[in-house]
């Protein structure tokens, strides 16, 4: 018996992409092309933009075989940093699986704050500033910023000893491996020492509203997603403890969810802390928490 042939014009990039969005859109993927793209651009092993530049040529079979395979694994609502094995931080190419959370751009936006803040300290102090990043999960915040910092001294915790060796094993393929200090903790008091900065992007969902998430977001460790009752238990604590983990003067940076700040605020008091405000993302939403102790 004689197989089917495939049809040419879904052997070529260009075909390949067409059909494959208007699966992703039929099934409501957002972003269904630029989706389809990155998924074919894996599977061939290349970029996406070469990809586009080369979207005419024809698809090796097993590189096809690929494709299909997680295109469906799209199509159930698995996130595509998941099939693709990776996803983008602030410029660096961070390695990811379902034993952590995806690094996302609001993120991005707390690991910027916290740069001011060091560009400032590095003015001001001309000596090496320590900075704990809790909750690491692929160690996205520590990375960025050791890059950025070559002679900032960064340790980064996480309750999950799977995330902290997908975070060690960025920190190797990044070259950073030396710049890190890897610590397995639940608690900032379960960390030792002090420090200049503490930033943090911690579980800040309710339980009850875990099931009501996008399908892409179930896919997600739900450690890394369960604030409970509130959202607000890991951050409560944070707050909590901070003062007794950081230098005089020592800041701390949180992202919580939108409009979590007027629950928050009056954790604050003036014992432990000169001052403490809610600063906005890009799009205008109250999203990280910002504390200075005295000093």
């Amino acid at each position: 018996m004689t197989k089917a042939k495939t049809d040419p014009a879904t052997r070529t990039g260009r075909g390949l992409l067409e059909e494959a969005a208007a699966r992703l859109e039929e099934n409501g993927i957002e972003e269904a092309a630029l989706n389809a793209q990155w998924l074919l651009a894996s599977a061939l092993g290349i970029g996406r933009l070469d990809l586009l530049a080369r979207r005419g040529m024809e698809i090796p079979s097993a590189a096809r075989q690929i494709f299909k395979k997680n295109l469906d694994l799209k199509v159930r609502g698995l996130p595509l940093a998941y099939i693709i094995g990776e996803q983008n931080f602030c410029g660096l190419r961070l390695k990811v699986d379902k034993g952590v959370l995806v690094p996302r751009p609001e993120t991005e936006e707390l690991v910027e704050l916290v740069c001011s803040s060091l560009k400032k300290r590095r003015n001001q102090r001309g000596k090496a500033v320590s900075l704990l990043d809790f909750g690491t999960g692929s160690g996205a915040i520590a990375l960025a910023l050791a890059a950025r910092f070559p002679e900032l001294k960064i340790t980064a915790v996480d309750i999950s000893a799977r995330a902290l060796k997908r975070a060690r094993e960025n920190a190797a393929l990044l070259g950073l491996s030396g710049r890190v200090n890897f610590l397995k903790a639940d608690s900032l008091g379960a960390v030792p020492g002090k420090y200049h900065i503490i930033a943090a992007n911690p579980p800040y969902i309710p339980t009850a509203a875990l099931a009501g998430l996008q399908v892409e977001v179930r896919f997600e460790p739900r450690l890394a997603l369960d604030g409970g009752g509130d959202g607000l238990k890991i951050i409560r604590r944070l707050i909590k403890e901070a003062p007794r983990s950081l230098e005089k003067g020592g800041e701390l940076f949180i992202e919580t969810g939108a409009g979590q700040w007027k629950d928050l605020a009056g954790l604050f008091y003036g014992r432990f802390w000169s001052g403490s405000r809610a600063l906005k993302d890009f799009s205008g939403k109250q999203r990280f928490i910002y504390g200075r102790t005295w000093g």
